[in-house]
């Protein structure tokens, strides 16, 4: 199945990228230097005028953000819940994870319901996940899934497609979370795929003289 065989083909990434989101009420971009790699580890440095604003490493066992202005790390054990709190984004760490790498986060191995350019699954919480895919089958551009009563709970895009050596790669990426009324849109720049990435650039160690607090909440 062509879910599996891009599932298999992308592991790791390594690229620039834009990323623009949308969240209560405002709005905002800024570039970054993301690194991936499955299925547990993420690292996100969000670039200010005078070098790093944020850098956020996440892998199973802890989710930690750093401030340099402020020498303050946020931390939290790993959890749906922690990583909302970083990302406001509400979203597995496998799922988003794999979203990262432009991968629509599901099961490629489940049972698929198979329509004219579509798969469609139910699953065991009653909620549904739907692919819509290209003209040719070949690439998924579109990812939902649906509450059980039918409302859209996660809609992604996956657009401006480029040939790599993995394969077909998007290089844009766009996420909308209807419920919460945000959107992200994450656009990498010559990404690198299948890299090798050591475990340290997924671990902060806290240096001495900086402020270690909890995670904040969303709302602040």
């Amino acid at each position: 199945m062509v879910l599996s065989e891009r599932s298999d083909s992308f592991q790791s990434l390594r690229s620039l990228a834009r990323i623009r989101y949308e969240a209560g009420g405002k709005r905002g971009r800024f570039d970054a230097a993301v690194l991936v790699r499955r299925p547990h580890r993420l690292r996100l440095e969000a670039f200010s005028v005078v070098g790093a604003a944020l850098v956020l490493t996440v892998d199973e066992g802890m989710v930690t953000g750093f401030l340099p202005s402020e020498a303050r790390y946020y931390r939290a054990r790993t959890s749906r819940a922690s990583l909302y709190r970083a990302t406001q984004i509400l979203l597995e760490l496998d799922e988003m994870v794999a979203l990262m790498l432009g991968l629509p986060p599901v099961d490629p191995k489940a049972a698929w319901n198979v329509g004219a350019r579509e798969l469609r699954r139910v699953r065991a919480d009653g909620t549904t996940d739907i692919l819509t895919f290209d003209a040719d089958g070949a690439a998924p551009i579109r990812w939902q899934r649906l509450s059980p009563s039918g409302n859209p709970w996660y809609i992604a895009t996956f657009e401006d497609y480029s040939d790599t050596p993995a394969g077909r790669f998007p290089l844009k990426i766009r996420l909308e979370t209807p419920p919460l009324k945000r959107s992200y849109e994450i656009r990498y720049d010559s990404p690198e795929l299948n890299v090798t990435l050591p475990e340290s650039h997924f671990v902060q160690e806290l240096p001495e003289g900086v402020v270690r607090v909890p995670l904040p909440s969303p709302t602040g």
